[in-house]
């Protein structure tokens, strides 16, 4: 094969990469905005209490897209019960998501209806929004995918800008996160097929084979996001919701980091999906170049984020962060990315229960750490460091188990 002939497939990789790393930029960057905005505007304690939400929200959207999403990418969407069953489980989802966001925000606020009814609303427009860019990603659509983010984000700014002029407030946040949510649900309907969009009845009949490849799924991967939430609930109840604050500004910090990680996992599972449907050796050379790129893009940039810190930290948030405080996020998402890649592979392979049990056991082990260490130390720079602790032994476990599905794979 010649040069040339040889850069043809990379620059094609890099140009599907490209669009679901942009797409996720685009989400991860308007979340960063609003979370600058609400640092610097509202104060450490109230901005914990945002983080919280936001991290409420961010469980919620695991969650539903584990079940919800990942059936749209993996089952087959279009078969009658199955797609109905898919649409049973979304307005599911809806009504127990928006009930759940209602009671957090209330008890977090103590009573503020204003607070509450806006964020409830916020997070059942996200999950819709959510779908359709599920839909997009199944599609392999990605591009399309960057347009609906942008419209979102659009949507998202032009109805913050009467809130900053005014005076920003979690209610007028929560109402611009619904804003453009609905505006990206509305632009995804028209960028959509007439076939994706028929028949969306709700029915049983499907459900349980729904439930049979989504319920370990939809928990495996709310696993992390709700023990990023165990663990700052933990520090606002044995600290304060300002020490929350301080642990968000030194994750805000390697937010870049994330924004890469994520998209890399939006490509990852739709690609091996199709990639194993083809070549199955593909498929493994795929997960094996993501790993090392992963792990070596996220080491080198959170070396370079880390000595950055304290101008990044005041840039953001309006005070210096310390720096073995960014480099415990760093090593926490090195973790993450060294697991990822094999993670969507056993995924993809409908192996999502035995993901879930290792999960459980690196969050559970994560949380203990974060509330042995808080209560002795009240000090939040340990928190990611105690966290990726339990991630090394996830990361290892699932690339045993993603070596075993492929011997089972071949023997089938």
């Amino acid at each position: 094969m010649t040069t040339t002939g040889a850069r043809v497939p990379k620059r094609r990789l890099v140009a599907k990469v490209a669009a679901p790393v942009l797409s996720q930029g685009i989400t991860a960057g308007t979340s960063l905005v609003l979370q600058v905005l609400a640092a610097r505007t509202l104060g450490l304690a109230e901005f914990g209490s945002f983080v919280l939400l936001l991290a409420l929200l961010v469980t919620a959207i695991a969650l539903y897209t584990g079940w919800v999403g990942d059936s749209l990418a993996v089952l087959d969407r279009h078969e009658p019960r199955t797609r109905a069953g898919i649409v049973t489980s979304a307005l599911a989802g809806w009504m127990l998501c928006f009930a759940a966001a209602v009671g957090m925000a209330l008890l977090l606020r103590d009573g503020e209806p204003a607070t509450a009814l806006a964020f409830g609303t916020m997070v059942v427009l996200r999950l819709a929004a959510e779908t359709v860019r599920r839909l997009l990603m199944a599609r392999l659509q990605f591009w399309h995918l960057v347009g609906n983010d942008i419209v979102h984000v659009t949507g998202t700014v032009l109805a913050l800008a009467p809130a900053v002029v005014a005076g920003v407030s979690l209610p007028a946040l929560f109402l611009s996160m619904a804003v453009g949510a609905a505006a990206a649900v509305f632009v995804g309907v028209v960028q959509l097929p007439a076939a994706e969009l028929r028949q969306l009845r709700a029915g049983t009949a499907g459900l349980p084979a729904v439930m049979s490849f989504a319920a370990w799924r939809s928990l495996q991967a709310a696993l992390r996001p709700a023990a990023l939430l165990g663990s700052r609930a933990l520090v606002a109840l044995l600290v304060s919701t300002a020490a929350v604050g301080m642990l968000e500004a030194g994750r805000l910090v390697v937010a870049p980091l994330q924004v890469v990680i994520n998209g890399a996992g939006s490509f990852l599972l739709s690609n091996f999906v199709a990639k194993m449907r083809q070549d199955a050796v593909a498929a493994q050379r795929l997960v094996h170049r993501a790993t090392w790129l992963l792990i070596t893009g996220t080491g080198v940039g959170g070396i370079a984020l880390t000595l950055l810190a304290n101008p990044l930290g005041t840039l953001l948030t309006g005070q210096a962060v310390d720096p073995l405080l960014v480099l415990g996020w760093v090593a926490y998402l090195m973790v993450w990315a060294a697991g990822l890649p094999h993670v969507t592979e056993v995924v993809a392979r409908r192996m999502s229960r035995h993901i879930f049990l290792v999960r459980l056991a690196d969050s559970t082990l994560g949380i203990v750490l974060v509330a042995v260490v808080t209560v002795l130390s009240g000090s939040v720079i340990a928190v990611p460091w105690l966290m990726a602790c339990g991630g090394i032994y996830s990361a290892w476990h699932v690339r045993r188990l993603a070596i075993r599905s492929r011997r089972e794979a071949r023997t089938a």
